[in-house]
């Protein structure tokens, strides 16, 4: 297994306070980026897309990494978006098995960018979960499920 070249980071911020809006909403959002300069610029992206807020009228009140509570081997469900210009967006849902969501969704990136030739910035995250073993439905994930299975 290679070592996931995202990281996992919850960002949250607001739109900067003003005389018309003393206590303005404060949001929170999970961003996949390889470094914080990186995610916060994704939260930025969100943030304009979903709250109307830019990043010139805005603040970040934090940016920090989350980690797995217990590492194991887990089946990931990625619900995701790319953007091509042939065929405008295309959501689908992947699943891989690994040992964290970072690295499920750097295996979600690795395989549209060979699959679907779909760069980084095209790629849109809209959700990680954890699936059980019936829940499963890919063979390249059901072969794992075996309990006579050995390396």
């Amino acid at each position: 297994m290679v070592r996931p070249h995202l990281k996992h980071y919850q960002v949250v911020g607001r739109a900067t306070p003003t005389e018309n809006n003393a206590q303005p909403i404060i949001y929170k959002f999970e961003v996949f980026a390889p470094n914080f300069v990186v995610a916060k610029s994704k939260f930025w992206k969100l943030m304009r897309d979903k709250a109307k807020v830019k990043a010139t009228h805005g603040d970040v009140l934090s940016c920090k990494v989350v980690k797995d509570k217990k590492i194991a081997a887990r089946n990931y469900s990625v619900d995701l978006v790319y953007y091509s210009q042939k065929c405008g967006y295309t959501q689908m849902n992947k699943e891989f098995r690994d040992v964290s969501k970072s690295g499920a969704v750097s295996q979600a990136y690795n395989d549209l960018a060979s699959r679907h030739r779909a760069r980084y910035q095209q790629i849109d995250v809209l959700g990680v979960k954890s699936i059980p073993n019936n829940a499963c439905r890919r063979p390249n994930v059901l072969q794992f499920h075996n309990d006579k299975l050995s390396f």
